[in-house]
C-alpha cells in the first residue's frame, strides 16, 4: 500500500511537470516570440552585410515596435483589417515619412469644380462595385522609394488612364519629369497633384525616355520626348462621396490625399478602418481606382505608390463614405487630354 501511495504521488508530480511545460509550449515567452519574428524577417529582408552592431540594434528595437503593434492588431476579433511586416517594420518615423510627401499649396489654385449635375448619370445607376485595377489602361503599381514623391505618382496615373482612354493604347509615363522640372513643387521634398498636371499642359515624357531616379536631378525635359498632354482637369465637391463615384465612373482614377499613420504602413489586407488617422492634415498622395463593399463595410480601392509587394499587391481598401484618412477633402481628376 505504501509503495502504490508513492507512486500515486510521483505520477501526480510527473503529471503537474508535464502541465507546467505545455502551457509554457502554449503561453510562450514573448521575447521569444520577437526573436523567431525577427530571424524570419531578416532571412527575407537582409540587413547590409556591413551594418554596424549599432544599426542592427536600432533596427531590431524598431522591429519589435512593430511586431508588438502588429501581433496586437491581429489579435482583435473586432479588427476590420489585418497587418504584416514589410520593408517599414525597421525604419524609424523620420524614413517613414520620406515615403510620403503631399503638400496642399498655401492657396490651393482655383482648378474647375466639376458640377456633377452636368455628368448623364444619377446615383440610382451607380453600380455597386466599380474597379479599374484590371483594366489594361491602369499601368502596373510603381515604387517612388524613399523620395516624397507621391505627388507626382498621384499626377501621372490618371494622365496614363485618360491618355490610353482615348487612343486605346496603354502607355507608361514619366514622374522623374514633374520631379525634375516642376518647379511649383518640391521634387522629393513634396507638392501637389493637380500643381503637377498644371506643368502638364505643356507634355508628359514616356517613361522610357525619362526613367525614375528617386532623387531630384537637373532637368532633361524636351518636348520630342512629350506622349501625353494635359488639357483640362478639376477638383470635385469635397466630402461628397457620391460626387466622387459619378465623376470616377465616367472620366476615371481619382486623385486624392491622405493621413498616413503607423498602421497604414503594415496594412495587409481588409477594409482600413484605423480612427488614428482621421481628422488630422493630409501627408500622401494616392489614386482611388474604385469602390465596393466588404462585410458591411463600403470602401474605397486605393492605388499607393510604395511597390507591388506593398499591401494587397500595392493597393488598399479604405472605409468610403465617413472621410476616412481625408480621403474625401482633395479628390481631382483629368477632365480631356490634348
Amino acid at each position: 500500500m505504501f509503495f502504490g501511495l508513492l507512486r500515486m504521488v510521483k505520477f501526480y508530480y510527473i503529471a503537474l511537470a508535464m502541465m507546467a511545460c505545455c502551457a509554457i509550449q502554449v503561453n510562450g515567452d514573448p521575447s521569444d516570440d520577437v526573436e523567431a519574428a525577427w530571424e524570419n524577417f531578416q532571412a527575407h529582408n537582409p540587413l547590409k552585410k556591413d551594418a554596424s552592431p549599432q544599426e542592427i540594434a536600432k533596427r531590431k528595437t524598431n522591429f519589435a515596435k512593430a511586431h508588438s503593434m502588429i501581433e496586437r492588431h491581429n489579435k482583435n476579433k473586432n479588427a476590420t483589417f489585418q497587418m504584416e511586416h514589410n520593408k517599414f517594420s525597421t525604419m524609424d518615423d523620420d524614413e517613414k515619412k520620406q515615403y510620403n510627401g503631399a503638400r496642399p499649396p498655401p492657396h490651393h489654385e482655383s482648378s474647375k469644380f466639376l458640377n456633377v449635375d452636368d455628368i448623364a448619370v444619377s446615383t440610382r445607376q451607380l453600380p455597386a462595385s466599380l474597379d479599374y485595377r484590371t483594366d489594361v489602361c491602369l499601368t502596373s503599381v510603381k515604387n517612388q522609394g524613399s523620395c516624397g514623391s507621391c505627388w507626382a505618382f498621384t499626377a501621372i496615373a490618371p494622365l496614363e488612364f485618360a491618355q490610353c482612354k482615348k487612343t486605346s493604347t496603354p502607355i507608361v509615363l514619366s514622374e522623374q519629369q514633374l520631379v525634375d522640372c516642376d518647379t511649383n513643387n518640391g521634387g522629393c521634398n513634396g507638392g501637389w497633384y493637380t500643381s503637377a498636371w498644371y506643368h502638364l499642359k505643356n507634355g508628359c515624357a514616356r517613361q522610357s525616355l525619362y526613367p525614375y531616379t528617386a532623387t531630384k536631378n537637373t532637368c532633361k525635359y524636351t518636348s520630342a520626348m512629350s506622349a501625353a498632354t494635359v488639357s483640362s482637369y478639376g477638383s470635385v465637391t469635397s466630402n461628397s462621396p457620391a460626387s466622387m463615384q459619378l465623376v470616377l465612373q465616367k472620366y476615371g482614377p481619382l486623385a486624392v490625399a491622405i493621413t498616413v499613420v503607423n498602421s497604414f504602413y503594415a496594412y495587409k489586407s481588409g477594409v482600413y478602418t484605423d480612427p488614428a488617422c482621421d481628422n488630422l492634415p493630409v501627408n500622401h498622395g494616392v489614386v482611388v481606382v474604385g469602390w465596393g463593399t466588404l462585410n458591411g463595410i463600403d470602401f474605397w480601392i486605393v492605388r499607393n505608390s510604395w511597390g507591388s509587394s506593398w499591401g494587397s499587391s500595392g493597393y488598399i481598401l479604405m472605409q468610403r463614405g465617413v472621410n476616412k484618412c481625408g480621403i474625401e477633402n482633395y479628390p481631382a481628376v483629368i477632365v480631356s487630354v490634348a
